[in-house]
């Protein structure tokens, strides 16, 4: 197969910087872009670093492949309308960009239970951004709808470590068919999101739900 180019979206996050490692260790890759609003401070051939502002940056790159591992939480981002921008309207801007601009395949990370109907913000904004990716048009777009998400932030989120810490106990009795509600490390989705972007059987929209994802742990 012949390499490709890629667009990282929240590379700075805890998914994101498994995912870019494993971009740029990767064979199929021939360039790699990633967005921010700070240097990262990491060097490789590979990697084309572009510091935007996020609400008014209107570029495009020439990407095949667009991941997009941008999210946060309203306690890390104090309101509702500033977790709306990042888990929602960022998303769907760059998609709306780099699909204008050509890219084929756009991978997004959402949530296990997002649901328009849900009487939780989190999942109606998920449920939200999903359906608007979903009429842009993409031949190939895939969401991928982790449960609890653990791994080593950078930032404290004390509310995730103690539920990452009840999951991780529950986990053993989560089996069968109740697999997807397992917790599930961020590289392992980094992972899985890699190894579908180059599965040539993919096609249209595709949900990959949590206990896939739990397949590459």
């Amino acid at each position: 197969m012949p390499q490709k180019s890629a667009l990282l979206l929240g590379a700075t996050g805890l998914t994101g910087g498994h995912l870019l490692n494993l971009l740029l260790e990767s064979e199929d890759y021939h360039t790699v872009y990633i967005y921010s609003r700070r240097p990262i401070g990491i060097q490789d051939p590979k990697l084309k670093e572009i510091i935007i502002d996020f609400d008014t940056y209107a570029g495009t790159v020439d990407a095949d492949i667009v991941f997009c591992c941008l999210g946060t939480t309203i306690k890390v981002s104090k309101t509702k309308e500033a977790f709306k921008k990042v888990d929602l309207e960022y998303p769907v801007k760059f998609a709306q960009l780099q699909f204008n601009a050509g890219s084929k395949r756009f991978l997004v990370i959402s949530a296990m239970g997002a649901a328009e109907d849900s009487l939780f913000f989190y999942s109606r904004v998920k449920a939200e951004m999903e359906k608007l990716l979903g009429n842009i048009g993409f031949p190939k777009l895939l969401i991928f709808r982790p449960a609890l998400i653990t791994g080593q932030r950078k930032e404290h989120r004390s509310g995730e470590k103690f539920a990452a810490g009840i999951n991780e106990m529950l986990n053993y009795v989560l089996v069968g068919p109740l697999k997807k509600y397992q917790s599930v490390s961020a590289k392992a989705i980094a992972s899985c999101m890699l190894s579908y972007a180059s599965n040539p059987q993919v096609f249209g929209k595709v949900v990959i739900s949590s206990d896939r994802i739990k397949d590459f742990e």
